[in-house]
């Protein structure tokens, strides 16, 4: 039958642990069991398996489901898959195995975080008005300029105003001190300060326009009126920023949240400025996650007086955090990691390796801590892992696809995989004929015959199919073969092809 792009990948996969197998099988050292000190010209063949499905055996060689030769399984692979693969260390050697100590280290974590600068909120003053009236004059008319404490920022003309103005002047030419006071105080209420309202006493002329003055020194940051603009009470007119001092506020990963604490140092460098670094230390660490970014702000607080740090701009930073004694830890390229587990190769003193399903924690400068499934000293594979891997244990690949846990090594046997499997394996063949397709859905119903890898008897059964799997070339009523990879407790379709009509001798033997 015509193979699919996606069936002849699984078929690549299959050929490549063949020949690791086939490989390392000629690395071995000679059995010292033998007699003599010499091998056995005939090793004991227990089985064959398909080179894609360990979980297909005979009791003779001959044709995988998929047409390609059954390999031989010997009884000391059987040995050596239980005890571990055992490999000459000068053949190691050559074929690039290398190794390391697990150990014991300082594990020092460097944050990385990106963040931008913002005015200090204590350094900042918002600017409005206290009754309704019109901007008459704007002498600071654009976000930038500076200004200093007491610099007129706009004339602000108001009849409220007014009339209080001529209020307060009637009750001072009059003499009627509780009724000046009481305008005073009003007076104030609008905004007017108490040199303003002295000057306006003076005068003892009410004015048009009252002068609106800066209550600080700074720049302005925003500005959103125009001359002429009407304004009421509590409309923003204008924001002045001292930005003497800024803050740095960092987004650090949730994951690395907890290892960030106030104190700690932080080298921050803007973008556009080079390599300069700047210093500082963290002041706060907000208590919340962002729900779009899952970060956590981190907040620093650098002077700045030259103003070359810009509310708005991009900053890179590293947090140094405390460093941690004692964490035991192996190489980051030891650790073999599948969506569904993670191991490494370990050796031991006789030069067997066999895989060690381990839980990491975090990773800092190329080294990965070991929370679980090591010992301190022990030996590890850091190089060539992954085809050591392979050749220990023949079921390897399908193992990356089952759930976590403890890695079986022992092999089922013939009666067990016919009559009584212990465990359901990760990939298996089926033959039926199709009932109903929907390809734009990726669903397909099939009526199958008995899959005895999984003790199901003939029965009629809809499966989902992988994303990769198209289902445009099958119809209903094609009789089809298909692979079944399971996924959690479902078994989805992951290849599919037309299969030819076959005899009743043909259905039998299969």
């Amino acid at each position: 039958m015509k193979l699919s792009y996606s069936h002849w990948a699984m078929i690549a996969v299959g050929i490549v642990l063949t020949g690791a197998i086939i490989a390392f099988g000629m690395l071995r050292t000679p059995s010292s069991e033998s007699s003599g000190g010499t091998a056995s010209s005939d090793p004991e063949i227990l089985y064959w398996v398909a080179p894609m499905d360990p979980t297909y055996r005979r009791d003779e060689p001959g044709l995988s489901p998929m047409g390609m030769e059954l390999v031989p399984v010997y009884a000391e692979d059987e040995a050596a898959t239980e005890a571990g693969l055992r490999i000459d260390p000068a053949a190691a050697n050559n074929i690039g195995v290398r190794t390391a100590r697990v150990q014991r280290t300082d594990f020092r974590e460097t944050v990385r975080a990106v963040g931008y600068v913002t005015a200090v909120d204590d350094l900042a003053s918002s600017v409005s008005v206290r009754a309704e009236g019109w901007i008459e004059s704007l002498p600071v008319a654009a976000a930038g300029d500076r200004v200093e404490a007491g610099d007129v920022l706009f004339h602000f003309y108001s009849p409220q105003i007014a009339t209080a103005q001529g209020e307060y002047l009637q009750a001072v030419r009059t003499g009627r001190s509780a009724l000046a006071s009481a305008s005073r105080s009003r007076l104030d209420a609008l905004g007017m300060s108490p040199g303003q309202i002295d000057a306006l006493a003076a005068r003892g002329q009410a004015g048009n326009r009252l002068a609106i003055l800066s209550p600080r020194s700074g720049v302005v940051t925003d500005i959103s009126v125009r001359e002429g603009q009407f304004v009421r009470p509590g409309d923003p007119v204008m924001t002045i920023a001292d930005l003497s001092e800024v803050w740095v506020q960092l987004n650090v990963f949730e994951r690395q949240a907890d290892i960030v604490e106030s104190g700690q140092r932080v080298t921050i460098r803007a973008t556009g400025q080079g390599k300069r670094a700047r210093e500082g230390e963290v002041e706060y660490v907000y208590p919340t996650v962002d729900p779009q970014t899952r970060t956590v702000r981190v907040r620093t607080r650098l002077a700045n007086p030259r103003g070359d740090l810009r509310p708005g701009g991009f900053v890179e930073a590293e947090i140094a955090v405390q460093p941690r004694a004692g964490v035991l830890t192996v190489p980051r390229e030891a650790v073999i990691v599948t969506p569904e587990s993670e191991r490494v190769i370990v050796v031991t003193d006789d030069d067997r390796f066999f895989p060690a399903a381990v839980e990491t924690g975090r990773e800092a400068q190329g080294r990965v801590e070991i929370l679980s499934g090591l010992e301190e000293g022990e030996m590890i594979v850091v190089s060539g892992q992954f085809l050591l891997d392979s050749e220990a244990n023949l079921r390897g690949a399908m193992l990356r696809m089952m759930p976590p846990g403890p890695i079986d090594m022992e092999p089922a046997s013939n009666e067990d995989r016919t009559d009584a499997p212990s465990a359901s394996p990760a990939m298996v063949m089926g033959v039926g004929r199709v009932e109903n397709v929907m390809p734009g859905h990726g669903m397909i119903t099939v009526n199958h015959e008995p899959i005895a890898a999984l003790a199901w008897p003939a029965m009629r059964m809809s499966f989902t199919t992988t994303g990769e799997v198209p289902l445009d070339g099958i119809a209903e009523g094609d009789r089809v073969e298909f692979m079944l990879t399971r996924s959690g407790e479902d078994w989805l379709i992951s290849a599919i092809e037309p299969a030819g009509e076959t005899t009743g001798t043909e259905e039998g033997e299969q």
